[in-house]
């Protein structure tokens, strides 16, 4: 399932090289199996946050009160399990950049967006999907 996620934000980016496509992945705690598929696309510029990064690799922001700068040229922002809470900040971030937002919460959450969002079934993955 988690490779199916991966695939489809991968189809949504373009397929040059040098001039990859800025993926980011928000709150992303220590669940790495999308972030690891998205890493083996030389095709995706990929960048994963959290407010307690669990390694170096992820750059510390806090989605209440983004750094702008991290998210600038973003195509996708995706977040996996989001808690409901900090849903209407992922979608006010992807409004005011302008770039496509994909949640994948828990089977049983209901989504606290505040924004109309499409439910997307793609081999064994579902989730929502929200373009500004």
């Amino acid at each position: 399932m988690w490779n199916d996620l991966g695939e489809y934000i991968a189809n949504l980016c373009n397929n040059d090289a040098k001039n990859p496509s800025k993926v980011v992945e928000i709150a992303i705690g220590k669940f790495f199996d999308v972030s690891n598929y998205l890493n083996t696309f030389e095709n995706i510029d990929l960048l994963m946050t959290d407010i307690s990064p669990a390694n170096e690799r992820i750059e510390k922001d806090d989605i209440t009160n983004p750094n702008l700068n991290l998210y600038k040229n973003a195509k996708i922002l995706y977040s996996i399990r989001p808690p409901s809470e900090l849903q209407p900040y992922l979608g006010d971030l992807a409004e005011k950049i302008g770039a496509i937002l994909i949640i994948k919460p828990l089977f049983n959450e209901d989504l606290n967006i505040g924004k109309k969002m499409k439910l997307v079934n793609y081999k064994k993955a579902v989730f929502y999907q929200y373009t500004p």
